[in-house]
Formats: C-alpha cells, structure tokens, sequence
C-alpha cells in the first residue's frame, strides 16, 4: 500500500514539484511556502508522531518525494538539501509544532522540544542555513552570514564555488576558500564578526580570478557572483541600522567618527535606493574596493579590467593625446584614497646632485589595507599614435582603432619587437625605441625604487631610502614589498 497515496496537503506538494519556476525541485522552497497549509495538514491528521520534529521532516520528505518521483536526481538533491539544512529545519518544525500545539490549546509538558535539548542525526550536518522569520528577535553574527548564504543561493549560481578541487589549484592559490569551509567556520561559530565572513568570501572571488582565465565561464561566475553578494551586502547592512535605530539605543557620546560616517553614508543610500545613479555609484565602489583588494593579494587582473572599462569609455582622439601623468591620475582615481601615495620622494643616491640622480619618485606606492603586502606601481604610457607614427606618417582615428584592435590579439612577442617613437626632451629630439626596451628599461627602474624603499626611512638628503612626510615608518612584523610594472 502506498503510504503517500492521499496525504494532507497533497494537492499544493504536486503544483510545487511540477511546475517550471525557480523553485521546482526544491524541498525548503515548499516548506518554506506552503508553511500555513502544512500546520493544517498536521491538525488534520493524527498519524505523525510530534514527539520529535524528524518525524515530521521524513514524513513530509517522503511526500515531497513521492510527487516527484518522475524528476531526474530528485531524490539526491533532497537527501542532500535536508542534509545542508538540518539545523534550519529543526528550527522549522519546532515552530510548525509549537503553533500546533497553540492552536490546539495544549501545554508543552516538558522541554524536550526546546532547541538545547533536541539532537540531530550525526550524518545532518548543516551546510548552509535558512533564517526562519520572527525566530529570533536579535540576529547574531551567523543568522545574519547564514542569511547571506541563503539569498545568494537564490539570486546567483553559488555550486561552482561550494567545494574546490585541492589537487587542481594547491599549486597556483596559497590561501584556498570554499562555501563549503565558510559554512563550517559558521556551524563551529568561528567568526567573532561580519567582516571575516566578508573577508573569506571575498577571498573565494580573488581565488577564482586568480586561477581562471579572463573571459572564462568560470571567471564570468564570479563576476556575476561577487555583484550580487555585493548588492546583497549593503542591504542587510541598511537592514542591520534601521533595526538598531528602531531599538533606540542609546549612542555613546565618545562613538567613534569612522563608524558614524559610515552609518551616514548607509542613511543616505537607502534614502536613494531607488536612485539608479547612486546604485551605479555603489556598485562602482564596490568594484575599485574588490580591486584594490585583489591587487594587494597580489592578483592585477581585476584592477585591470576596471582601467580597460574606464579607457574605453574614451575616444581614440582624447587617448592620443594623453601622457603618463594622465595615465596615473586615471590610476589613482581607481584607488581608494587612504590607501596609495603619489610620487613617494626617495634619496637614491646622496652622493649626487639634485636634478643629476639624487632624487626619485615611485609613481604610485599603495598602502595595505589587508594582508602584509605593500605595492609600488611604475607606469608607462604607450600611445598609438608613437606606434602608428612608423608605418604612416598621415592617420586619422579609424587608423588608431584597427591598429588597436590589431595589438589586442597580436602575440606578445610579436608585440615587444614594435618599434615606438617618441620625444626626448632630454636630446630635444625624436627617439625609437622597442616595446621590449620601454618594458626592460621600466623594470629596472621599478627594481632600484624598491630596493631605495627597503631601505626604510632616510636620514637626511646624503642617506639613500623614503624621503617622504607623507608615510610614517615604524617597526613592524616583516612586509612584503611587491612591484607591478604598466
């Protein structure tokens, strides 16, 4: 006999498991949304014991089940999902059975139904939880991570990045991080706040530009990933301030400024929510603070991407005409503003003569925010116009855009080998010069800056090192000292 043949809420199980929106094939969603007509099925029948709330959990699984029987891998993806959510769905039928029992006017007994006190399988390890509504009056640090999860799950493709493969990437990513050890940290209360769990999240998007290719389906995932957390992330911060301020708490008048600047800041992004000029500058910022944080780890392609998305807003006329000061405000504009310098002043050779080799100046020096890595940026403008000048002597900007297509693709040794022609105010004259020499010469240049800045702070103009009053040097744990040549 079939035990599923005429079960209460039959009727919205089948609409659940045959129809084609998002949430097809998913057991949470029906719970989760036909929550009123499962407390009336189990009023209608006495048949499922309530003593514990698995029996429920089985029961209605089975049901689910049943309905779907006719859909490929169902029952794995359930097995899986009740796995993931073990924890979620105690908390679900604890409160499906409380309001049962109110209903029924019956008194709780004894406290065994309490959440203390219930035990869940060995083998129902939460993966990921879902918060219940109205559960609990004060969110701590992991119902709001797990709330995160939950909605990224449902606005993005989260399963590429549930668990990496550790013989694949142990070679190219030194600080590995997967859903699936994220999720762990939360289930062993691991995180003392929101910004480590940011941290590691953010941490899964640097490892996947890292090891994929640009332009790759995976790393075109984690785009689309790492927009949506970050919309996802300045919700539930507003979320998090209104709640607070509805509670009225009182305000220490000693309250630290960077704290009210940013609570103001959040006030005014929720004033213009709607704003699709603010969204856009939110979702800018967004992106430069991602940037910044994959360039300090040591990963360029990101702050790559958004430099090309900035330049190709540009015409070919306006780039034409541009030089290396240009170049770097564009790049500075990129950087968060507490965190680089601009022409860092160094003493690299105190026997010289100011103007003849005494001074230098790294074009951008970038400060760590995170991590233990510091960056010195040396820039190099190369424009069409000193390519195109050695095979035409007459161009226009069509001649510019094919000849920048033409690079775009060109081998990069292939590309170095170019001859490029430029102005010397020092001979007062025009040079050529290689691409592979501009590259060669930059490096080297870059390569005496760092080795001024390793020296720490200089004493006076005779002594090589940092001769700047704008970066304070103290005794630290050892840095990383990186370059990154453009």
């Amino acid at each position: 006999m079939n035990t599923y043949k005429n079960y209460p809420g039959k009727s919205e199980n089948n609409n659940k498991t045959t129809n084609n929106n998002k949430t097809t094939k998913s057991y949470w969603g029906f719970l989760n949304s036909y929550r009123d007509t499962i407390i009336i099925s189990t009023i209608s029948t006495t048949s499922i014991s309530l003593k514990k709330w698995i029996n429920l959990d089985n029961h209605w699984a089975g049901c689910f089940l049943h309905e779907g029987k006719d859909i490929p891998g169902l029952k794995d993806k359930v097995n899986t999902e009740r796995s993931r959510y073990a924890k979620t769905l105690k908390l679900f039928w604890q409160e499906i059975i409380k309001e049962f029992k109110e209903k029924e006017n019956i008194v709780l007994a004894d406290s065994s139904h309490s959440q203390k006190n219930i035990e869940i399988p060995a083998n129902s390890i939460p993966i990921n939880s879902i918060p219940i509504k109205n559960f609990h009056k004060n969110i701590n640090i992991n119902d709001f991570c797990h709330d995160i999860l939950q909605e990224l799950d449902n606005k993005s493709n989260i399963h590429p990045f549930y668990k990496y493969d550790e013989h694949e990437i142990s070679k190219i990513i030194k600080n590995p991080m997967d859903l699936f050890t994220i999720n762990s940290k939360l289930e062993n209360n691991q995180y003392t706040s929101t910004e480590e769990f940011e941290n590691d999240i953010r941490l899964i998007f640097r490892n996947c530009y890292t090891y994929n290719k640009l332009g790759s389906e995976m790393y075109t995932l984690g785009e689309a990933l790492e927009s949506a957390f970050n919309k996802i992330w300045i919700e539930k911060i507003i979320f998090q301030v209104n709640k607070k301020e509805k509670l009225k708490r009182a305000r220490d008048n000693d309250t630290d400024l960077s704290s009210e600047l940013v609570i103001k800041q959040i006030r005014i992004l929720e004033q213009n929510k709607d704003n699709l000029v603010y969204r856009q500058v939110v979702n800018d910022a967004l992106l430069i603070a991602s940037a910044y944080e994959n360039l300090i780890a040591d990963n360029i392609v990101p702050f790559i991407e958004i430099l090309k998305t900035f330049l190709s807003t540009r015409s070919q006329i306006s780039l034409s005409s541009a030089n290396e000061p240009v170049l770097q405000a564009i790049v500075e504009n990129l950087l968060p503003s507490k965190y680089y310098i601009p022409e860092l002043s160094l003493v690299m050779d105190g026997t010289k003569s100011k103007g003849f080799g005494r001074f230098g100046y790294s074009d951008i020096f970038i400060l760590k925010g995170i991590g233990n890595n510091n960056i010195s940026l040396e820039l190099k403008y190369i424009s069409l116009v000193g390519l195109i000048k050695n095979q035409k002597k007459r161009f226009n900007t069509n001649d510019l855009e094919n000849l920048d297509k033409i690079i775009e693709k060109e081998d990069e040794k292939v590309l170095l080998k170019r001859s490029y022609t430029y102005w010397s105010k020092e001979h007062n004259e025009t040079k050529q010069i290689t691409l592979e020499e501009i590259l060669n010469n930059g490096v080297n240049q870059l390569k005496s800056y760092m080795n001024i800045i390793l020296k720490g702070k200089s004493i006076d103009y005779y002594s090589s090192g940092i001769f700047d009053k704008r970066i304070k040097i103290t005794e630290s744990n050892p840095n990383k000292l990186k370059g990154l040549y453009w």
